[in-house]
């Protein structure tokens, strides 16, 4: 899996469920997509990515598992004092 920097946070709780959204799929805690800004992330329930499209393919690439490798779209969550010393 990818290298999570220092500076990175889990993205909270989509505060709404999923449950019946097409392209919804079971997000872990440490899974590359549990970090990323665009993901509507409800632990022990269905996720789904904000980049998903209507056919419910997200953009990162999985491992056999099921676990993302890796994201041409990932974009961490960062504390904003860090988003202000770039």
């Amino acid at each position: 899996m990818q290298h999570v920097p220092v500076n990175a946070y889990q993205t909270a709780v989509w505060p709404l469920s999923l449950q019946n959204q097409p392209g919804c799929r079971s997000i872990s805690d440490d899974d590359l997509c549990a970090w990323c800004r665009h993901l509507c992330y409800r632990p022990g329930e269905l996720s789904l990515s904000l980049l998903s499209v209507a056919d419910g393919i997200w953009p990162s690439l999985v491992d056999v598992d099921g676990y993302a490798q890796s994201c041409p779209q990932m974009r961490l969550n960062v504390s904003p004092a860090e988003l202000t010393r770039r």
